[in-house]
């Protein structure tokens, strides 16, 4: 009788684990939604105000950049949620313990390109609240990946070290400096470039890897935000782009530092 209660609590807890997984699963599917959903709000909001009250949208070389890559971040964004997220819609009504989160990372990316740009109206608290449902959703997925990981300390370390990079990709703004046009076109390209890196080590965290270090990612921060840092130094301080790229860098050599003591261990 024994081994028959045995196994019999064995298929029990399989099957509770496997619900619970299906129940989180579900949750963080719908916490991606809800960024999806409050982040397009914001920006559409955004737009609408700026047209109501009179903003010429392609009346500057600088609006023409923002707001066509917010209408095309949209439009992108829409497709894609379309055409590669239907498995995930269709897991919020019918939960799955087996789900494939790099669409919606590849989601999140397009659309938060949109929200890199700084348009007239814009709502600040709405991004941040966005985001910060985002972040819920990828800490509950690396609390679910630590439960099996076999280095849990690189695995937290590159949770911190995510948050710190998204928050160190400089939002697009308007600027008059002497060198204006130089940095807008680095702006430019650090958005597209960091937003890109970001979903990148995004899908690489959902995916169940412990470690973000490499190299790439961390040298094309310094190097894009440095000078934007610099060139607007006289005319307004990015502290949070500072004190961010500042972070990122540092929790990046301390990954480094724990990576090479691990392996001095194992041998």
């Amino acid at each position: 009788m024994e081994p028959k209660i045995s196994v019999q609590n064995f298929a029990e807890h399989k099957m509770r684990f496997k619900k619970r997984k299906e129940v989180l699963f579900s949750f963080i599917e719908l916490l991606f939604l809800l960024y999806l959903l409050i982040l397009i709000a914001e920006r559409t909001i955004s737009v609408v105000q700026s047209m109501i009250n009179g903003v010429n949208l392609f009346g500057t070389p600088f609006n023409i950049f923002t707001y066509s890559l917010v209408f095309l971040s949209i439009a992108g964004w829409l497709v894609y949620l379309l055409v590669k997220c239907g498995d995930n819609i269709k897991a919020l009504f019918k939960p799955s313990d087996d789900v494939n989160f790099k669409p919606l990372c590849i989601a999140s990316g397009i659309l938060l390109l949109s929200g890199m740009v700084h348009t007239e109206y814009t709502i600040p608290v709405m991004q941040f609240v966005a985001y910060g449902i985002l972040i819920i959703g990828i800490l509950l997925k690396v609390i679910e990946n630590s439960k099996t990981s076999e280095n849990k300390p690189l695995l937290w370390l590159s949770f911190a070290y995510l948050v710190a990079f998204s928050m160190a990709i400089p939002v697009m703004y308007h600027s008059n400096i002497e060198h204006y046009k130089l940095f807008h076109v680095i702006e430019g390209i650090s958005v597209f470039a960091l937003v890109g890196l970001f979903t990148y080590l995004l899908v690489k965290i959902f995916d169940g890897k412990n470690d973000l270090f490499m190299v790439v990612p961390i040298v094309a921060a310094i190097i894009l935000d440095v000078p934007l840092i610099i060139l607007r130094w006289n005319e307004e301080v990015n502290v949070f782009v500072l004190i961010f790229i500042s972070l990122s860098t540092l929790l990046y050599v301390v990954g480094i530092i724990v990576k090479l003591i691990q392996k001095r261990k194992v041998r």
